[in-house]
Formats: structure tokens, C-alpha cells, sequence
């Protein structure tokens, strides 16, 4: 087998697929070669699974795998066009101008295959992937992202220990499905999309494990569970309260008691009707605030600052706060919401 394969669009791919992989060891840093209508590459974390078709080429058997850092290094500074990829018999060879790169290969295992799913639904890719940066920012190894429908439309809620952030898009209709994905995937999924750069559109399905992603350049799979939608999400939504802007100080407070305070550090938020304090206390370091701002109902929350800073840097600048008799909620004017519950309630 013999396959012409643009240097640019090689290197891109590659990239692509590191930013797939992560640090997850599941694969050992290789990638897999095969055949679908053309060259395919496969790479994974262990949860996350994409496809891309790369280049023509004749048709051969299975899957041949491949260390990525060598297809990486030899592709370093590389000017020319294409770059050329041969098989013969247990061994890869790429050539390129006067440069040669021979590769020893285990035997070519089966093709893995995408499993079946059931289309959902068609969204943007572009703002598909800002949503998801947005709701998985406050998130940590470990925590879910919720991905599903909420009346027709497509929402995003991620759940951390001091906050909740809500995406909602309004431009799409989706069939009902629930599903919520692992934060490190869908970390390895914004990264990936930063290195592919284009907007398209972007198919949601889903399978009896996994969440499909589907462009015309690439598939994605992405394991899960499937679950069902919060009913007390229901009040986020439908809150009636009356929004204020917020002033662009409360960004900066949250973010200097990011930069001045521990991880782990609670910040205390709570508003009367003629200001907004900021309370933070680690050890020997104390951060007070105010802001010169009133609030139509009392409040006091308490919230990472770190947590918060990471979902506002992904929002507009033009802030509106809502106080319920329940949580605050911070929102801008393209869906995107944050949820912190009062103190007491909590």
C-alpha cells in the first residue's frame, strides 16, 4: 500500500490526534492506520475515539499501529509538499525529499469500528465546542458534563462543588436524549478543536454507550452514561427575576482572589441593596472587596474563586445578575449561565 499524504494536512491531523490522546497512557502514544474508503487515522484516550480520513490509498487489511512522536518528529521543519507512506510486509516507511523513516510494526489487528447510533440533532461545531470550553471550565478529573435536550433544545449543565454552568442553544431543534460525558474527553475534544480551527456542521447521535460527533472531516465517539434531566434545572431556566448588569469589577474581584488565594480557598459573596462584598481569608492572607453596587434581594454565597474566574473568562463582558430566593444566577446574552446556590441552601 502506498499513500501521497500532504505534509500540511499531515501535521495538522497529527496534531489533532495528540490533542485526542491527552496524557492518557491507554494507547501507549500510538496512533492506528487503516482503510475506509481511504488512509484513516484512529486515536483515543480510552473514552474518547476519533476518525479521520487523511489521504487516498489502495485498500488493505486491519489496523497498523503506530507511535505518533515519530510521525511528529519526522515531520519536524519538513518543507516539502508530500510526504509519501508505504507498507511492506511488518514495516512503515515515509519518505520526503532525501529523508527516509522506517518503522517495524506489530501484525495488523481488526479495524475498530464506530458503533451504531441514531441521529439527534445539528448544531454549529464552532459554537458547540465554545459551549462545551465554557461548561467543562469549572470542572475537575472526575466530574460529568450533561449533554441532552430540554425543550427541544440542546443544553449543556456541569455540576462542580461550589457552581453550576448552563449552556443553552436556541438556534438548533434536537430529538429527546440525555447523556453526560467524562470531563477529561470533553477537555481532549475543545483542545483537539482549537487545532482544527474550521466551523461546520456538526451532527449530534446517539448509541447505547457512546455520543456520536460527526462532521465531514471526522467522527467522534465519546463513552458515558445515559441519564436523565435535572427537574430542579427547571428554575434555572424559568426564573423570572428582574436581571442587573453587573459591573466589570466583579470580574476583576473574582479574579484577584483567584490569583491571591489557594485552590481550595472559599470566597464569600453576599449583596444588600446598596453593595456587593468580597470576603477571602487563607492562613495569614485576608482579601476584602466592595463594590459599589445594590441588588434587588439580599444574598450570600459561597464559591471557588478559581471555579469562577475559569466560567466568566468564557462569557461575554456584559454580565446580568438574577437573585432568586434560592441561588444567584450570572448570565450573559448568549445562553450561557452561572449557578451558585445560597450558602444555607447548599
Amino acid at each position: 500500500m502506498k499513500a501521497l499524504i500532504r505534509s500540511v494536512v499531515f501535521n495538522r491531523w497529527l496534531r489533532f490526534c495528540d490533542k485526542i490522546m491527552g496524557s492518557s497512557e491507554y494507547s501507549f502514544g500510538n496512533i492506528f492506520l487503516s482503510y475506509k474508503d481511504g488512509l484513516v487515522i484512529r486515536a483515543t484516550d480510552g473514552c474518547l475515539t476519533a476518525w479521520m480520513k487523511i489521504a487516498e490509498c489502495e485498500p488493505f487489511y486491519g489496523e497498523v499501529q503506530i507511535p505518533l512522536r515519530l510521525l511528529k518528529g519526522f515531520l519536524i521543519g519538513e518543507k516539502t509538499e508530500e510526504v509519501e507512506l508505504t507498507f511492506i510486509g511488518d514495516q512503515v516507511l515515509l519518505h520526503a525529499n532525501q529523508e527516509t523513516l522506517r518503522i517495524k510494526t506489530s501484525q495488523p489487528k481488526d479495524r475498530e469500528r464506530m458503533e451504531h447510533f441514531k441521529e439527534v440533532g445539528r448544531t454549529h461545531l464552532k459554537k458547540f465546542v465554545t459551549y462545551l470550553d465554557f461548561a467543562t471550565a469549572a470542572l475537575e478529573e472526575g466530574d460529568m458534563t450533561y449533554i441532552g435536550s430540554f425543550d427541544n433544545h440542546l443544553v449543556m449543565v456541569a455540576s462542580s462543588r461550589t457552581i453550576l454552568s448552563i449552556c443553552e442553544f436556541d438556534d438548533s431543534s434536537f430529538e429527546e436524549f440525555h447523556f453526560s460525558v467524562p470531563y477529561m474527553s470533553s477537555r481532549h475534544i475543545v483542545k483537539a478543536m482549537k487545532v482544527y480551527q474550521k466551523d461546520c456542521l456538526l451532527t449530534l447521535a446517539i448509541g447505547d454507550e457512546k455520543l456520536t460527533l460527526l462532521t465531514d472531516d471526522f467522527g467522534m465517539q465519546i463513552c458515558g452514561e445515559k441519564s436523565s434531566f435535572d427537574s430542579k434545572i427547571d428554575q434555572v431556566f424559568f426564573e423570572n427575576g428582574n436581571p442587573e448588569m453587573l459591573y466589570s469589577a466583579f470580574a476583576k474581584y473574582i479574579s484577584k482572589a483567584a490569583w491571591l488565594l489557594p485552590k481550595d480557598t472559599i470566597l464569600k459573596i453576599s449583596g444588600t441593596d446598596k453593595e456587593i462584598k468580597f470576603f477571602g481569608t487563607y492562613g495569614s492572607v485576608q482579601y476584602k472587596a466592595e463594590l459599589p453596587m445594590g441588588v434587588s434581594k439580599p444574598f450570600e454565597v459561597e464559591v471557588s474563586p478559581h471555579r469562577l474566574r475559569s466560567a466568566l473568562a468564557r462569557m461575554s463582558s456584559r454580565l446580568f445578575l438574577i437573585v432568586s430566593d434560592r441561588f444567584i444566577r450570572i448570565g450573559d446574552q448568549k445562553g450561557r449561565y452561572v449557578v451558585i446556590p445560597f450558602a444555607h441552601i447548599r
